[in-house]
């Protein structure tokens, strides 16, 4: 069991010593797998602890300019890193105050000093301290000097194009869901809450749906209608998700997240509920009249139950 140490609210000021993995983690892929497994090895070579410093915001958070939309929360980053096996993980708000540290304050006065770090791990494309002008160039000048351990991870590549959140992100918005999987060895999965909505599917079109939202800022997918896993009080249904604004009964242009669940008849407004996209099997559809919307998710129903008995 990971230790979580959330170094805004800790008045310990000794820590113990490690080797601690440095990025965003958004998606916590392949390439960062590496990362982690290096920060592992080493770690058991020098009789230390692992640690990784997550950030409580993504960095992009605090610049204006720049997107707002993520692979994973803090909360799943701190359930895949304590499945990776990593000993200590540091929580801190990455702060305008924060983002101004140069560089010598940054790796000696916190990473060094403060958490008690002798070496760190990172990518090729690790940047730090104020305005990101303090690459790995600057960190290899100082392992060279003797002042820290540092090791630089290569890219992971696929397809010969580097595995990268960016990257993913991109599929997620195509709804290429199916590619992601491998890419961070998991489906893709976002959460929130199961809240009213306009009684549409269930009153009108004999399928009864759970509108979902969102408890974070996921990347949402394309929209379309994904055949998934719905995960409530702990246990897996097989489900449809729609993602769309639902054309042919309503022309309100917002998006929503509807899901329908297989054999499932609870009430669960207010619940949670996780998602977890397998595939995408269509698109949005704007069809002439309802009818032809039923006989279209009457097919994408008998699609769904013949997955779900494959997989039994």
């Amino acid at each position: 069991m990971s230790i979580i140490i959330d170094l805004d609210n800790n008045k310990n000021n000794i820590f113990q010593e490690s080797v601690i993995g440095l990025g965003n983690f958004d998606g916590l892929h392949l390439g960062h797998r590496d990362i982690i497994s290096k920060v592992i090895e080493i770690s058991k070579n020098k009789n230390v602890k692992s640690s990784v410093l997550i950030f409580k915001q993504h960095t992009n958070e605090i610049f204006p300019s720049f997107p707002k939309y993520y692979i994973t929360s803090l909360n799943d980053k701190i359930k895949i890193l304590e499945n990776l096996g990593i000993d200590i993980i540091y929580l801190v708000n990455f702060t305008l105050e924060f983002a101004k540290l140069d560089s010598e304050e940054f790796i000696f006065g916190f990473i060094k000093n403060k958490l008690n770090v002798n070496t760190l791990v990172c990518g090729p494309d690790y940047t730090f301290g104020k305005k990101d002008i303090a690459n790995t160039n600057l960190l290899l000048k100082y392992k060279n000097e003797g002042r820290i351990g540092v090791e630089i991870v290569d890219y992971v590549m696929e397809n010969c194009e580097k595995i990268s959140s960016t990257l993913i992100r991109e599929y997620i918005n195509n709804g290429e869901v199916e590619r992601v999987k491998h890419l961070i060895t998991t489906n893709y999965k976002i959460s929130g809450t199961v809240i009213h909505g306009f009684k549409i599917g269930s009153a009108e079109l004999g399928y009864p749906t759970a509108n979902i939202s969102l408890d974070f800022n996921y990347i949402i997918p394309k929209e379309g209608v994904y055949l998934t896993y719905a995960y409530h009080n702990g246990k897996k249904y097989v489900s449809l998700t729609s993602i769309g604004t639902n054309p042919t009964v309503t022309d309100n242009q917002d998006i929503k997240i509807e899901v329908y669940i297989l054999d499932f008849n609870k009430r669960i407004y207010g619940d949670k509920l996780e998602i977890e996209f397998i595939l995408r099997m269509r698109d949005q559809i704007k069809f002439n009249t309802k009818e032809e919307l039923i006989k279209c998710m009457d097919n994408d129903y008998k699609y769904a139950l013949k997955f779900k008995n494959e997989i039994k």
